[in-house]
């Protein structure tokens, strides 16, 4: 496991100097005690730029002065969009809580408040899919002291988390 999170590492951090390809990376905590699962999101401000302009949306600047809450209204509905939790049953909303720019990226914050631990759920990610068909969605997941990595990509892009992931009795 810390062989696959060091490689993701360094291809993300190769990435930043090249960007030859196209790459996201969205880490899952899960939060026993406040039945959260605490979000962040990693994308390259261009591509992101590149697939809200696709969409008819007038010029957006990330960076630009101006209407930062219009900016994070548009970042909040497509994240919703695009990543997305369910078990089956129904679907589990998030809240959009901000986001930073670092450089190149633009780092997304989100909670996902749920009403008791899930026996299971599903994670779908299809970030940037629409634009980009070699994206490439990185999804790590820890709760307590257990990890799990995902790859997703166009023709994969959904998870199931097993029941004794969260299951801290074991």
């Amino acid at each position: 496991m810390i062989k696959l999170s060091l490689a993701c590492f360094f291809w993300f951090m190769g990435a930043l100097s090249t960007h030859n390809f196209y790459v996201s990376t969205t880490s899952i905590r899960f939060v026993s005690n406040d039945k959260t699962l605490q979000i962040t999101t990693q994308v390259f401000l261009d591509d992101f730029e590149s697939v809200l302009n696709v969409y008819g949306e007038d010029k957006i600047e990330f960076k630009a002065a101006g209407s930062q809450e219009e900016i994070d209204k548009i970042v909040k509905d497509y994240l919703q969009k695009n990543i997305t939790f369910n078990n089956g049953e129904q679907s589990f909303t998030f809240d959009f809580l901000g986001k930073i720019y670092r450089n190149d990226l633009m780092v997304a914050y989100m909670e996902l408040k749920l009403d008791s631990t899930p026996k299971y759920f599903n994670i779908k990610n299809t970030l940037f899919y629409e634009l980009l068909p070699d994206q490439k969605n990185i999804i790590h997941l820890k709760a307590g002291s257990k990890r799990k990595s995902f790859l997703a990509v166009s023709s994969k892009s959904e998870f199931e988390i097993p029941e004794d992931f969260l299951n801290f009795q074991n």
